[in-house]
């Protein structure tokens, strides 16, 4: 009987240690099919995508079912994003102040909700996103789709320059502005 009693002190916390870690699974970004800073000015609307970018995800699945996202990490360098014209992108780059800042980041604080729809999930979470060295808390919603080894995260996000700092940027000696109002899109696909 003690032999018995020393197995079962030996084994009741490699059990409670592996009943709390079931279902978390290490997860990253494998693949980026759309990432990119979108908005208007007084010429004409543009987008800046990139196609590189890092991530991390702690995430719960069981039988294709999303059961949770525990934590979530995107980071992005602010030089990665290309419109295509270069007096544009630099211009861009002064904003966002990438020199002293190079990163764009979004890390996932809490996951308030997710819900199930017909083929994929919409999450409703709260993050911060982190631009030109300013970092701001944001509610974000993003649809999920799950499979056995991979979670592609869709959706858009709204925001303002001047919440983190940034001076809309302009050109031609001021004729062209900016608009203070962004949009990050995101298609991203992360793999276990």
């Amino acid at each position: 009987m003690k032999v018995f009693n020393k197995y079962l002190y030996f084994m009741i916390p490699i059990l409670v240690i592996s009943i709390g870690v079931k279902g978390q699974t290490n997860y990253n970004l494998s693949s980026v099919k759309k990432l990119e800073v979108a908005g208007t000015s007084t010429l004409h609307d543009w987008t800046m995508p990139t196609e590189t970018a890092e991530g991390t995800a702690s995430i719960d699945i069981d039988d294709n079912t999303l059961k949770s996202v525990s934590s979530l990490t995107v980071t992005m360098k602010g030089e990665t994003l290309k419109s295509g014209k270069s007096g544009m992108d630099d211009n861009a780059y002064k904003a966002l102040k990438t020199k002293k800042h190079p990163e764009i980041t979004f890390k996932l604080k809490q996951v308030k909700s997710i819900t199930k729809k017909s083929t994929y999930y919409l999450v409703d979470a709260v993050g911060t996103f982190t631009i030109a060295g300013e970092s701001r808390t944001v509610n974000v919603q993003t649809k999920a789709y799950p499979t056995a080894t991979t979670v592609t995260f869709t959706g858009s996000k709204d925001l303002k320059l001047t919440d983190f700092n940034i001076d809309p940027p302009t050109a031609l000696l001021g004729t062209v502005k900016t608009g203070n109002e962004i949009t990050i899109n995101f298609n991203l696909i992360f793999k276990n």
